[in-house]
């Protein structure tokens, strides 16, 4: 049970970035833009993790939740898909 609710609150934090970025046709941008310019550092997760709390309007925790990370790593996963693209 207590699995489950952990479960849920990861999926409820993870839906309210995607509902700010539906409501913010910018922001979406803006994450991009971040990840690409970040995502070669040693240091590329924690380095765009600060830029999107510095930079947008998503706010990312010093101590990530579950949710920070998948969001995080699906940043970057789109942008190293995206050079795979060209």
């Amino acid at each position: 049970m207590a699995n489950e609710l952990s479960q849920q609150r990861i999926i409820d934090e993870f839906l309210r970035c995607f509902r700010k970025m539906l409501m913010d046709p910018e922001l979406a941008g803006e994450l991009i833009r971040i990840a690409k310019e970040n995502i070669h550092e040693p240091n590329a997760y924690q380095r765009i993790a600060e830029e999107v709390s510095n930079q947008t309007t998503l706010k990312i925790q010093e101590n990530h939740t579950e949710a920070d990370r998948m969001f995080i790593k699906l940043l970057m996963d789109v942008v190293k898909g995206d050079s795979q693209l060209y």
